[in-house]
């Protein structure tokens, strides 16, 4: 079937939408949250932590923009399906899965715990697998939807500190590209984000942060915000044509590490 151009951004662009931003209380996903609010989304905060999803969608609500928040363990399919429920029935649909919700421990090969290991990629993989799954059958039946994950530039790449991390990632990888083809031909567009490193409050406070600045040839690390705008954009109807793809936005770090 042949569509029709879209118009470039608007400010409303995701008016009467609704978009689910897992891990969304704080950092990454908050500005994503943000944004899509911003430009005219109910943002549904998702977070483990269900008194800061609680009050990430009051900060939104205060700024004058919509908002809805659900607590839960993306880990524990029976909670899923719960923060899914009670999003449909305050919310009336869901246009937008955002899997931003994610670990990224230290730990090498020597050191790595099973626990660790199991736990990291129960987060990272086998969440993001169910909550796309809890969502799709509501998308086949609007004909309509997009699904956003935020992989990483280490899915690419050796990562001797974060071996279950990266491993994780790569995984998540494969797991966007299997849906990707599963849900295309319902309207259903699934794809990828893979930043490097981005300028958060928790990585502000870390010391490697200037580091990464200083081996990135822009000569800076992203701001949130920055990030959000490729997650918005394969979000929204201006994509069409992406499906199994993923944005590598790492300020020429990755092609320069390569």
């Amino acid at each position: 079937m042949r569509h029709g151009a879209i118009d470039g951004m608007s400010e409303k662009e995701f008016d009467g939408q609704v978009a689910v931003v897992t891990g969304a209380a704080g950092g990454i996903g908050f500005a994503i949250a943000k944004l899509f609010a911003e430009r005219g989304a109910t943002a549904s905060v998702w977070d483990v932590d269900s008194d800061a999803a609680a009050a990430a969608a009051k900060r939104l609500k205060d700024m004058g923009l919509k908002a809805h928040s659900a607590g839960l363990d993306v880990t524990d399919e029976e909670q899923i399906f719960a923060a899914r429920d009670a999003t449909l029935a305050d919310c009336g649909q869901i246009d937008i899965l955002v899997n931003n919700a994610g670990l990224y421990p230290e730990g090498t090969i020597q050191d790595m715990t099973r626990e660790a290991w199991d736990r990291v990629f129960a987060v990272n993989v086998t969440g993001p697998f169910f909550l796309m799954r809890a969502l799709m059958e509501h998308m086949k039946a609007r004909k309509y939807g997009r699904m956003v994950n935020i992989v990483t530039i280490d899915a690419y790449m050796a990562k001797q500190t974060k071996p279950h991390y990266a491993a994780s990632k790569a995984a998540l990888l494969s797991v966007m590209k299997t849906y990707a083809i599963e849900l295309a031909p319902h309207g259903i567009l699934v794809n990828g984000v893979s930043p490097g490193a981005v300028a958060t409050e928790r990585a502000k406070q870390s010391d490697w942060l200037e580091s990464y600045s200083k081996k990135t040839p822009v000569g800076y690390t992203a701001e949130p915000e920055q990030m959000a705008e490729y997650i918005l954009f394969l979000a929204s109807k201006r994509n069409m044509f992406m499906a199994g793809e993923c944005i590598i936005a790492s300020g020429g770090f990755y092609v320069a590490s390569a």
